[in-house]
């Protein structure tokens, strides 16, 4: 009986150790699992935020040039503010050369983009043809510096229209 004991004693263990033996197996194995999609998650995002990384920097390199574009933009395209008279008079010159005549012209100045600019509101009403007011406005758009229409409106029939022009032009220093 000794002997039985000894031999039931020892397959107890056995078991109890195959079962200890089991369940760190399956512990390891859900770690080791569970690490491993942790790390494949955190290699997806670390792809993930070095492709938004690249699409950012990409974006950046747009705004290099924006300084030297802005300096060649108000060189280029925006009046200076002593060329203002020669535009006026170069203004006067359209108005003739298209056979209309000046009823109203009036100049409103205003500091404009942080003290940067002059905004100047041109209110005009003209008179003439229909012919004559569409040639005014072409030639205003032949101009090589910005000038903006705000409103045109034509009334009366005929050769005698009246043009009233809403106009801005920005001047810099």
């Amino acid at each position: 009986m000794k002997k039985e004991t000894i031999f039931s004693n020892v397959i107890s263990m056995i078991f109890v150790f195959s079962v200890l033996f089991l369940l760190f197996s399956l512990i390891y194995s859900s770690v080791k699992t569970s690490s491993l999609k942790d790390l494949t998650e955190e290699k997806e995002l670390f792809n993930k935020s070095e492709e938004e990384f690249e699409t950012l920097r990409n974006k950046m390199k747009d705004w290099d040039n924006v300084e030297k574009e802005y300096l060649e933009f108000k060189d280029i395209l925006i009046l200076k503010f002593e060329d203002f008279s020669n535009f006026r008079k170069n203004l006067e010159l359209v108005i003739r050369k298209n056979s209309l005549s000046k009823n109203k012209f009036g100049l409103e100045y205003k500091r404009a983009l942080k003290n940067e600019f002059i905004k100047v509101k041109i209110d005009m009403k003209l008179k003439g043809s229909y012919e004559n007011l569409k040639g005014f406005i072409y030639d205003i758009r032949k101009i090589e510096k910005i000038v903006y229409f705000r409103s045109i409106r034509m009334s009366g029939s005929g050769t005698d229209l009246n043009g009233v022009f809403k106009m801005e032009v920005y001047l810099v220093r």
